[in-house]
């Protein structure tokens, strides 16, 4: 893997469930850890659903070797949310794949 190509930073966030003052349980998105990585196109169109216009876009990352990535997490580029679909681990080329699509807010 090229350590040039790792031009932009993704920051990868999981869920925690906290208590409140009343008692109850929410859930809030926290950041874990930050990476470089190799963020490429990989596809997107628009749909109407139920009425309204969607846009779903993928996007393939590609990061350094990391353990510590799993699909419940998301991770934040450019200020979107992408949900993670899946991950590959190259341990020959020594990254880690990361296929994604855009959370619709």
């Amino acid at each position: 893997m090229q350590a040039g190509l790792l031009r932009e930073i993704i920051r990868f966030q999981e869920s925690k469930t906290q208590r409140d003052e009343l008692g109850g349980f929410s859930d809030n998105w926290v950041d874990v850890f930050s990476k470089r990585a190799d963020v490429r196109f990989a596809s997107g169109n628009r749909t109407l659903v139920n009425g309204e216009v969607f846009n779903p876009l993928a996007i393939t990352c590609k990061i350094r070797y990391c353990r510590d990535v799993h699909e419940k997490m998301i991770f934040i580029y450019e200020g979107r949310k992408y949900k993670i679909i899946s991950i590959n681990r190259d341990r020959l080329q020594q990254c880690t794949i990361i296929q994604a699509e855009l959370i619709n807010e």
